[in-house]
């Protein structure tokens, strides 16, 4: 087992810089050797901030020189695939920022050369990681048969004007989607949408519906014509229901509640007077020992540190580029079997 794994970092954008970046600095047993970016200045700012010995702005020329274990790649999605490709051709296991490609047959294909190589391919789907979530997800599978989960991802955003590469449906709803897929626990096997455009030219709001494989059900939306940022799932069964908060205005965006079923059949609280359940409030900041930064309680520290952790001791991480192959399916799918409302 290695004691400390050398990687590198193609792209030194925001999400870099505010993220991955600053988790890197915090994980003690990885070593950043090299940062590379098309704007020679910004990895050099990069490069002076977290104490990288090595830029480049050409990733071939990088790829040749360094001694590297594993590469993170943290451009843009449009440049995701070409990027992801040439790491593996090179012979590197790499994490990519989602989405796993432009659409499914990138991802897939993707997935195809990583088996073909031999390397992995770990996928920044980071709300699988964050401990809350973790958290809830135990709870819940130990308090009951999960039969329902619910999500929502809404914003505020004029995407027509800003998302010019591909849809903001697949590129970012797509974290919402894959963690419905998840926390149901089986691959979809009917979905369909209704899709609307609201003030623009192009679609900005889904309100989906699916059912897996297991019987779980489940639901998502998608808006950016909203007032703000809001972040939810639900997590259901007849034991227990878990609602998870990761983003709301005025709070932190990490904390959750799980009711547990008093045992008394509840159906109406005008005839028969409000239930008492055993409920449990979750902080996830403070499951993450009160640290607030966002790259520590919302999965971006802890799907890096899992990274490390494969090229340390290959343990493998739970997102790999066939498993997120699926969720760019299942986004898809949803847009396939759509109603226009």
């Amino acid at each position: 087992m290695r004691k400390q794994v050398k990687v590198a970092v193609i792209g030194a954008g925001g999400i870099a810089n505010s993220v991955h970046l600053p988790s890197l600095a915090e994980i003690k047993d990885c070593k950043i050797v090299a940062i590379c970016d098309l704007v020679e200045e910004k990895a050099k700012r990069a490069a002076e901030k977290y104490g990288i010995p090595k830029t480049y702005v050409l990733m071939e020329e990088m790829l040749k020189k360094e001694e590297i274990d594993g590469i993170f790649c943290l451009v843009q999605p449009d440049l995701l695939y070409r990027v992801a490709y040439d790491c593996l051709s090179a012979d590197k296991d790499i994490f990519m920022e989602k989405p796993a490609g432009l659409n499914s047959y990138q991802a897939e294909s993707l997935a195809r050369r990583s088996a073909s190589l031999g390397k992995l391919i770990q996928v920044g789907m980071n709300r699988r990681y964050v401990p809350l979530v973790q958290y809830v997800f135990e709870r819940m599978k130990k308090a009951t048969t999960i039969n329902q989960v619910d999500g929502c991802f809404i914003k505020h955003t004029d995407i027509a004007s800003i998302w010019h590469y591909t849809d903001a449906f697949s590129c970012d709803i797509v974290h919402a989607a894959d963690l419905v897929r998840y926390l149901a626990g089986a691959e979809v096997s009917d979905a369909a949408s209704v899709i609307a455009r609201n003030n623009s030219p192009v679609d900005n709001s889904w309100s989906c519906i699916m059912r897996f494989e297991n019987g779980v059900t489940g639901t998502l939306r998608g808006n950016y014509q909203t007032a703000a940022r809001i972040h939810n799932f639900e997590i259901h069964g007849a034991e227990a229901s878990a609602y998870i908060n990761l983003g709301f205005p005025g709070t932190k965006g990490c904390d959750a509640t799980i009711i547990y079923a008093s045992g008394a059949n509840i159906y109406s609280q005008a005839a028969a007077g409000a239930s008492v359940s055993n409920i449990e409030h979750i902080d996830g900041i403070k499951l993450c020992n009160g640290n607030d930064s966002l790259y520590s309680h919302y999965g971006y520290k802890q799907e890096d540190q899992a990274f490390i952790d494969y090229l340390k001791n290959n343990m493998k991480p739970i997102c790999l580029i066939d498993d997120a192959a699926k969720s760019m399916r299942l986004v898809e799918l949803l847009v396939e079997n759509r109603i226009n409302a």
